[in-house]
């Protein structure tokens, strides 16, 4: 688990989560954010799905997307509509309310679009959104890259919810 990131303290083990830690307690069957709140059903199946990694695969930069993934592909129409729609009509409806809430994330700036962050949402994995602002005749539009390899670490269902969440904290939804 080290290896992944995480860290231990006493029974609890420390994950850097989206700009925030999670406390990962085993034994009590309780996974806290860093200011003792506990985490949502999904964001602690997340994490434990993470934790659970058995190989190390190489880091890599996102590159890809959802519909590139040999396991996603046909749930790719489906993803489109909950995780980027999602994002254009919330979060991404405008320059300064992405930047907010990218930066309340912890993003760091990236190259892409009319504005692009990358996030960490895992210790060992990097998403990168790629922002387009709407225009007279086009509204908001954006790409989630993932590293080509995302699938080493989590299922396809897993990534689904992993893009969703972030969407959500991105608009100023709790863990």
């Amino acid at each position: 688990m080290c290896w992944l990131g995480a860290e231990p303290a006493g029974d609890t083990w420390r994950v850097p989560v989206l700009g925030d830690v999670f406390g990962v307690d085993l034994a009590m069957r309780r996974i806290v954010t860093s200011a003792g709140e506990e985490v949502g059903l999904h964001w602690g199946i997340l994490v434990l799905h993470y934790l659970a990694v058995a190989e190390r695969p190489e880091p890599m930069e996102p590159s890809v997307t959802f519909a590139d993934l040999a396991t996603a592909r046909s749930y790719a129409g489906v993803y489109d509509g909950r995780v980027i729609k999602r994002l254009c009509y919330t979060a991404g409806r405008d320059l300064e309310t992405l930047t907010a809430g990218a930066e309340s994330l912890g993003a760091q700036p990236a190259d892409g679009g009319d504005a692009a962050f990358g996030f960490q949402p895992f210790p060992r994995i990097t998403v990168r959104l790629v922002w387009h602002a709407p225009d007279d005749e086009f509204p908001a539009s954006a790409t989630l890259l993932l590293p080509e390899n995302i699938e080493s670490y989590l299922c396809s269902e897993d990534i689904v919810v992993l893009s969703e969440s972030l969407v959500a904290r991105l608009s100023g939804r709790p863990f």
